[in-house]
């Protein structure tokens, strides 16, 4: 539907400012595009166009039109405070259009408050031609050198934007390439083009896909031309511009980044002519490491020629950069292969190979050393609302920092000589990683301090992008709790005031009645744990025994994720062994958890 005039609301009019001291500055810089045509979004930019709650916004024009008097307001689309937008679309179309000529006079952005304000008017001379339709002009196209997913410019004017219709790309010639020499004709192809900006019909801009001259390097020989179809349906053409020696590029590889990294972590790569896979343009792009890989135990691969390394990327963005994760997988015989699996330094050639139906074509290879380090388990630990929740509830709020401080120092502690790294924040460096969240109460309602629901006794490690916690549906299926996680709040049932639990012990109420309402106790303040006397001995000293409740309970859960204990068939170690991390639960008593009397750590 389009837009419907409204009456000119009544206001001062002029360059200056009137009244509204305390909204933002008002103002009109720029209006365009020019010529307006049926479906244009005519957009004006400036400041203190203001959300509708505060004012209401109209646009008034106020001129003539091919020698007609014309003067009618509209509210316009804010798009934000800089930016307003008017659609030359129902009333206003038929206030504006004409087969050509010119709008001259001002246009003004009226904003009336809706508090007990003046309403406040600036306005700006402006000419803007009209048509009912363009014919557009050709007068250039760069860049000569282009790889596949390029921009492609063409200069000119009467170009459309999407609102008003399509400008359409012609390309028609014929395309030689290099290698092998062969030339085709290039069907005539209409691209879809848009102009860089909505206040521009100078340039259209284009994406040059496969699809348009192949992907084989060579030369374009030919013309281009552009073709305006209206929304309504009229078409207009430029003339033809020789588009000669139009060359396209093989893909090519500028940049590998870092030239370090493990299993499971992010490998980049910047340069020209990617393309992302798409299953209907058969198209993608891959990655192939060709060279020698020799481990840190000195065995010497040969990856060369057929034996070449492919690599396939995660993740592409435009024509330019690539993202792959360096991974280990399970070949057809159930064995682990992959570059990332043995610690070693690749030297050699990364090159990417562009596929497009049956044509490859490979870029030259960038010389790389690249070494891979031995394996590392990233953990996320991640917070949950439950777990301000659950530090209430101990009187530790304010000391959350200092809690997660102790946290990590008890899981770094608990895997002292494993390649394995525990945070508070995702990683942005590795895309394979487990993560472990932590709540508040045990969502399945049976008490549990934690539970690891991932998919079965991970024996070697297999799995390094586990996920301790949510819902599980194959463990419920099991027969098992199907929530995972660790669940602080439950540490209360420690307490043999506030719970009748086996593990329960006397020392819980000591550590924690000072500072848990639950059990009469003030919760810790700012800076409490720092000041010293009586006091502040007692608020250390529940910090760190419910960071090392959290902190081994966590230890615990993500041992069954890396596959222990180390006991064939077993979750658990068999019988009660003082300190062993991986006993049951019920072998693992709160002095050993808490780390109080000479217990643990466990």
């Amino acid at each position: 539907m389009g837009l419907l005039l409204i009456p000119i609301p009544t206001g001062g009019c002029g360059d200056e400012l009137q009244g509204g001291a305390l909204l933002p500055a008002l103002r009109l810089d720029t209006i365009g595009p020019s010529p307006l045509v049926p479906g244009t979004r005519l957009t004006l930019t400036g400041s203190g166009f203001v959300v509708e709650e505060v004012a209401r916004l109209a646009v008034i024009f106020r001129g003539d039109v091919a020698g007609e008097a014309v003067q009618f307001a509209v509210q316009p689309q804010r798009v934000d405070d800089q930016t307003l937008v008017v659609s030359v679309s129902g009333e206003v179309e038929l206030a504006l259009i004409r087969d050509s000529g010119t709008f001259t006079g001002s246009v003004s952005v009226l904003r009336t408050p809706l508090v007990d304000a003046d309403p406040e008017e600036v306005s700006r001379r402006t000419s803007l031609d009209v048509a009912r339709q363009l014919t557009p002009t050709l007068t250039g196209i760069e860049p000569p050198e282009v790889w596949i997913g390029e921009q492609i410019t063409l200069s000119g004017d009467g170009f459309l934007h999407p609102s008003e219709g399509a400008s359409l790309v012609e390309l028609s010639g014929t395309m030689t390439t290099f290698l092998p020499p062969r030339t085709l004709e290039v069907p005539v192809l209409q691209i879809p083009a848009v102009p860089p900006s909505a206040g521009r019909r100078d340039a259209l801009t284009f994406t040059l896909t496969p699809d348009v001259m192949g992907i084989l390097p060579g030369r374009f020989d030919g013309t281009v031309s552009v073709v305006n179809a209206s929304a309504a349906g009229a078409t207009t053409r430029s003339g033809s511009l020789p588009a000669a020696a139009l060359t396209l590029q093989d893909p090519v590889i500028t940049e590998m980044a870092p030239l370090r990294a493990s299993r499971g972590q992010w490998i980049t790569f910047r340069g020209h002519g990617f393309s992302r896979a798409d299953g209907l343009l058969q198209v993608a792009t891959v990655l192939q490491l060709d060279g020698t890989f020799t481990t840190d135990d000195g065995d010497v691969q040969d990856l060369t020629g057929p034996r070449a390394v492919t690599l396939v990327p995660d993740l592409v963005e435009g024509n330019a950069f690539m993202g792959a994760v360096l991974r280990v997988d399970k070949d057809t015989n159930g064995r682990l292969s992959g570059l990332g699996l043995l610690p070693g330094t690749f030297s050699g050639t990364v090159a990417p190979l562009l596929l497009f139906g049956p044509d490859s074509t490979r870029g030259l290879g960038l010389p790389v050393t690249f070494e891979v380090l031995p394996q590392k388990q990233v953990v996320y630990l991640k917070l949950l609302p439950g777990f301000d929740r659950a530090l209430a509830e101990f009187g530790l709020l304010a000391q959350r920092e200092a809690v997660k401080a102790r946290i990590l120092e008890v899981c770094a502690r608990d895997y002292a000589g494993v390649h394995i790294a525990f945070s508070f924040e995702p990683p942005t460096d590795f895309a394979e990683y487990s993560i472990v969240e932590i709540a508040g109460r045990d969502p399945n309602g049976t008490g549990l301090f934690g539970l690891d629901n991932t998919a079965g006794k991970d024996v070697g490690n297999v799995r390094f992008d586990d996920i301790i916690g949510g819902f599980n549906a194959d463990t419920e299926s099991d027969g098992y709790a199907a929530y995972g996680g660790i669940f602080p709040a439950e540490f209360l049932n420690l307490s043999p005031t506030l719970a009748d639990n086996p593990l329960g012990s006397p020392r819980f109420d000591d550590v924690f009645a000072s500072v848990a309402p639950a059990l009469g106790g003030t919760p810790a303040a700012e800076g409490e744990a720092s000041e010293p006397g009586v006091r502040g001995g007692a608020v250390r000293e529940a910090v760190r025994v419910f960071g090392n409740l959290v902190g081994s309970t966590i230890s615990h859960e993500v041992g069954h994720s890396l596959g222990l204990s180390a006991v064939d068939g077993q979750f658990h170690n068999i019988g009660d062994n003082p300190g062993w991390l991986m006993d049951s639960g019920s072998n693992r008593p709160f002095e050993e958890r808490a780390e109080l009397d000479g217990a643990g750590p466990s």
